[in-house]
């Protein structure tokens, strides 16, 4: 296939499936009222379910007295706020995941290190280039920094695959951002008609399909068009899973079960298949 049939490709399939396109931007998740939120949401939302996510985000939030969404907060908290409260558990990472995040999810089950650790790290990269809060971000990403940013981030282990630094990204309000995890990958590969299908790859044709669906939702942004295929593929592939495990004989662990620490490139990994006898 030219590049070209693959864009056509792709569009097709977002018309077949994800109808109406002037979606508004998704809450919760895309409101934080701080960076040092994005951070841990970046890391801690690889290789589990979205929903363990979002309590230790609000927990942390609670636990501080943080406003977790933008419109609620009255200052924005920085990095360097945050790092305060970490900076003594320096080394003490057991105790970070303790005390600080209640977590102790790891980037891998093998290898890895705590989550906890992994945001601290990314906090003080952030720091070192002068990124304490969403302006200074976004001044650092334009200033030619993107790539030293992108490089330090992913040389942290267990975020090696890009995901979170581009997810961190879309929490920050780049609407040209787009996290080609497992889910995304799978919508692109199938209105492709292959297997799989390269990260870099699935960015630029989700960006080219956006610009093409652009003239038609002119709010569609490649971010956006990024979580509405999020959106959609979870869907089928929760309900896929469901029918499958009803079949008899199956022993396949309940879907909530399935978002055990899988590893730092659990995204890029299908779901345990079902079995059946």
């Amino acid at each position: 296939m030219t590049d070209k049939d693959k864009i056509d490709a792709l569009v097709a399939h977002i018309r077949r499936n994800l109808g109406d396109l002037n979606i508004p931007m998704p809450g919760g998740e895309y409101e934080y009222s701080a960076l040092p939120l994005c951070v841990t949401d970046a890391v801690f939302s690889l290789g589990v379910r979205y929903e363990s996510t979002e309590r230790t985000v609000r927990d942390l939030c609670e636990r501080y007295g943080w406003e977790m969404s933008m419109k609620a907060a009255s200052e924005e908290l920085t990095i360097g706020d945050f790092l305060k409260i970490l900076q003594p558990y320096e080394n003490r990472w057991d105790d970070m995941a303790r005390d600080v995040f209640r977590n102790h999810q790891r980037t891998s089950t093998t290898s890895g290190i705590l989550k906890s650790e992994a945001v601290y790290m990314v906090c003080r990269i952030l720091q070192h280039y002068g990124a304490e809060t969403f302006a200074t971000f976004r001044r650092a990403l334009e200033s030619g920094q993107r790539d030293d940013l992108r490089r330090a981030i992913t040389a942290v282990r267990g975020q090696g695959t890009g995901l979170s630094f581009n997810y961190l990204l879309i929490l920050s309000g780049d609407t040209n951002a787009v996290k080609a995890d497992r889910m995304v990958t799978r919508f692109v590969a199938d209105a492709l008609g292959v297997r799989n299908v390269k990260p870099e790859l699935c960015e630029r044709l989700v960006r080219e399909a956006s610009a093409i669906l652009g003239t038609e939702y002119p709010k569609l942004t490649p971010s956006l068009l990024d979580h509405a295929i999020w959106k959609y593929q979870r869907a089928q592939e929760e309900t896929a899973h469901t029918a499958c495990c009803r079949l008899p004989g199956n022993d396949q662990p309940s879907e909530s079960k399935l978002g055990s620490n899988l590893g730092p490139d659990a995204d890029q990994l299908g779901p345990k298949p079902c079995t059946t006898t």
